[in-house]
């Protein structure tokens, strides 16, 4: 099976290092578009009356937006419209309040057209610190509510639909895995900031083994990877796709296509020349 490779695009320095040169321009001999084989630009987030925009500190969509979706567009490469928030406590609020969740997605689906997929990164929600197990069952429940209302929308167009999650080993509890797994297409692990750096092997493994042990099919599994030093280096990216690989996974994620220096190019090129 290939492995599918997803880049994130996001804020600044994406397009070179997807496209070879500066924008507008694009070099078919440079940049890593001919190793992705979807790309999650991260151009949306909402607000706590329910609307979507394109700029605020967690997305930022730019001039010329129209022209990456284009040129993913001719190398057969899917472009998943990425909605970022990444305040917790907004967010479990927020989730239960069932007008609000209608509203996103309505905004979500119109903003979505022109796009191949959607991708949900919803950070922080029950943080251990202030929740336990029975306060975490109603976040839970909601964000698994907010994902099969959105993706009965979504993949009724033949979009897909990933999930960016917080591990099950992290410090943030309130994902259903296995609810989750049932309706999206793929659950991103973010199997990273465990410290020290680079990200230490046995969590990040312990990190997809809690996921498959919690009933998620290997094949709807991302492994995401930080793709930054000291978070990452050559070596350890490389030991980070084998342990993909070890465990039969959908794919990886790379944080994000603006770090990735040619080093890292080469490790995943020889990675995927192999499979």
């Amino acid at each position: 099976m290939a492995l599918e490779v997803i880049g994130f695009y996001a804020w600044r320095g994406n397009w070179l290092k997807l496209f070879g040169a500066p924008f507008p321009h694009t070099d078919a001999t440079k940049g890593v578009a001919g190793l992705v084989s979807r790309v999650a630009p991260v151009w949306l987030s909402v607000d706590g009356q329910g609307r979507t925009t394109t700029q605020n500190a967690y997305a930022y969509r730019p001039r010329g937006w129209e022209k990456v979706i284009g040129e993913c567009r001719v190398r057969d490469i899917a472009v998943d419209l990425t909605v970022a928030h990444l305040e917790g406590n907004f967010l479990e609020k927020a989730l239960a309040d069932h007008n609000w969740t209608a509203k996103v997605i309505e905004g979500i689906i119109y903003e979505a057209q022109p796009y191949q997929g959607v991708n949900i990164d919803f950070e922080g929600l029950g943080n251990k610190a202030k929740h336990d197990d029975k306060s975490l069952l109603p976040i839970r429940a909601n964000f698994s509510r907010f994902i099969k209302m959105l993706a009965a929308r979504v993949q009724v167009r033949g979009q897909k639909l990933y999930l960016c999650l917080h591990p099950l080993n992290s410090w943030f509890q309130g994902y259903d895995y296995p609810s989750l797994s049932l309706t999206a297409d793929g659950l991103i692990i973010m199997a990273y900031h465990y410290g020290p750096t680079p990200e230490p092997e046995d969590k990040v493994e312990e990190a997809i083994y809690m996921a498959l042990e919690s009933g998620v099919p290997p094949g709807k599994l991302v492994l995401g990877i930080l793709m930054k030093c000291p978070y990452e280096t050559p070596e350890s990216f490389a030991a980070k796709i084998r342990l993909a690989n070890k465990y039969g996974l959908h794919g990886i994620s790379i944080w994000t296509l603006a770090f990735f220096d040619e080093e890292y190019r080469k490790v995943l090129a020889s990675a995927l020349a192999r499979l």
